[in-house]
């Protein structure tokens, strides 16, 4: 075992401030800087199995999920209520939530006038399970909250941290999302003496902030989750090198630890990968988002408290179709070692990207269009859904008209799955934003492209090249004259006094960039 020594931290402020995460504190985490609710669309036909949530999620990622579905899609209303109430009961202490899952279906019985067929997957509301799991659920919380007082005022760290988890995950468990960021929120960090307990308990906290839908705060945990994978990724390559031998007895046990460790740092990498492009996509930012899902690694990627293999491919298909160029999408995608593998379960994704690649945009929407209703269910991927499929269907117009000097609205509006109309009212848009250059002859529905002057356009950049050439020489002349000249500018002369002044060295010039610096300007020498 690693002495304490290597991770000393000095003991937290009396209150326990957590002064790196100072803005995630009480009055931070408040619920009042919560994301907007999207607009809810109606799904009304899917062919979703539910069943296949349970063997993908667990905890909160599942239980959002049906609670999501629940208020989308009413044919899925009255069984995603059900699942959702049976989970609870067997795996939580959430009372609150249970008692919005009943009232949510009281709700759903008195709008779609009491349909008893669906209803009787709603099991019946069990009063004593409320009052004895409110019991046990305090009961437990008090004892770990004494407790962990307890070891604070022992004062062994290693304690500390694992009491206040026990009381985090009470919290998570009881449904009290807002106290159990609170607890981390003050010092946590402060007693992980360790890299895997720090990125296990920011791990933890990136988990529960998204559960809450806080996530302004992630711009301040992903990036302490990226330093401390690095760390720990410099601790194992230390570790590696070392020169000390180990015991015949103890070389199992150290290539076991070192093992979990590795596996501990590449897990949280896929983790903390999949989770900055679900944030940069939550933000809009889908190519950053993009780039982030095609990194994570399949193998490493175990998250069902958040996310599943079927949510990276498809996030990081539509992503990168919205804002990748076909060259990235055939490099960077489809012949990407790490993301293949996400597509190789996901043929239908595959064939999108693949006739995408291919300029069959016609298949493209029809493939699209087939998946829409299953992809609105998706609870993050959701409210992103119609800017990107307008985003996928720019770029296919773009790419659609780069080859051709005339093109025929009307037979590309067949293409594209429209009318002419619509369609010359799309390529108005694009052209008004600059995305095509291009005029439309509306009478015979023709879409002339604009020629370009190729020859004046390298005129153009040879000249910018030449004025960026003789700038750069005119810099090298001027540093070899003024070394020539053992002549020093710097800054040592008040404002306005000396200023141009030639001085003497004091020492011997060389052609270091620390005794002269590269870019001089003089008004006179």
């Amino acid at each position: 075992m690693e002495p304490e020594d290597e991770y000393r931290i000095d003991e937290p402020l009396a209150d326990d401030f957590d002064m790196i995460n100072q803005h995630l504190l009480e009055e931070d985490i408040g619920g009042e800087e919560k994301s907007p609710a999207p607009d809810i669309v109606k799904v009304n036909s899917t062919k979703l199995d539910l069943d296949s949530l349970s063997q993908n999620y667990t905890d909160y990622g599942l239980m959002k999920r049906l609670v999501f579905i629940a208020d989308v899609c009413p044919p899925l209303q009255y069984e995603a209520l059900g699942m959702l109430a049976n989970y609870i009961i067997k795996n939580t202490q959430n009372v609150a939530m249970l008692v919005s899952t009943y009232q949510k279906f009281d709700k759903a019985k008195l709008t779609s006038g009491n349909n008893q067929a669906n209803a009787e997957t709603m099991p019946p509301i069990d009063n004593s399970w409320i009052e004895t799991t409110t019991t046990k659920a305090t009961s437990q919380l008090e004892s770990l909250l004494a407790e962990s007082k307890r070891q604070k005022d022992e004062g062994v760290k290693e304690s500390i941290r694992r009491s206040m988890e026990e009381v985090f995950h009470q919290h998570v468990q009881m449904g009290n999302l807002q106290e159990a960021l609170k607890l981390y929120g003050r010092g946590m960090r402060e007693y992980c003496t360790a890299p895997n307990y720090v990125i296990q308990m920011l791990l933890n906290w990136i988990n529960v902030t998204i559960y809450a839908d806080q996530w302004n705060k992630l711009d301040i945990l992903l990036p302490q989750a990226e330093r401390a994978i690095a760390e720990a990724q410099e601790r194992e390559s230390i570790g590696a090198t070392s020169t000390s031998r180990p015991s015949m007895a103890a070389l199992p046990a150290k290539i076991n630890a070192a093992k979990t460790y590795k596996e501990l740092i590449q897990s949280s990498k896929a983790k903390v990968f999949a989770v900055t492009g679900l944030y940069r996509m939550h933000g809009r930012n889908y190519k950053s988002a993009a780039d982030s899902f095609i990194q994570v690694d399949l193998d490493a990627l175990n998250y069902p408290q958040l996310l599943s293999s079927n949510d990276v491919a498809i996030y990081g298909t539509l992503c990168a179709l919205a804002t990748f160029d076909r060259n990235e999408l055939k490099e960077r995608v489809l012949g990407s070692t790490l993301f293949r593998k996400f597509l190789e379960s996901e043929p239908k994704l595959v064939e999108l990207l693949q006739k995408f690649c291919k300029s069959a945009f016609g298949t493209c929407l029809d493939i699209l269009e087939e998946l829409r209703d299953q992809l609105l269910l998706n609870m993050y991927l959701a409210p992103h859904l119609d800017d990107l499929y307008s985003l996928i269907r720019r770029r296919a117009i773009i790419q659609y008209c780069a080859p051709y000097v005339t093109t025929d609205i009307r037979i590309m509006a067949g293409v594209f799955r429209t009318s002419a109309e619509e369609l010359e009212e799309e390529l108005v848009k694009l052209i008004e934003l600059g995305s095509l250059s291009a005029r439309i002859d509306s009478f015979n529905k023709i879409l002339h492209a604009r020629s370009t002057d190729q020859r004046a356009e390298i005129y153009q950049k040879i000249i910018t090249l030449r004025k960026s050439l003789d700038e750069r020489a005119y810099g090298i002349l001027l540093r070899a004259a003024l070394q020539q000249n053992k002549i020093i500018v710097g800054h040592g002369d008040p404002v306005g006094k000396g200023q141009g002044r030639r001085r003497p060295a004091t020492h011997n010039l060389d052609d270091s960039d620390e005794s002269t610096p590269h870019d001089v300007f003089m008004e006179e020498i």
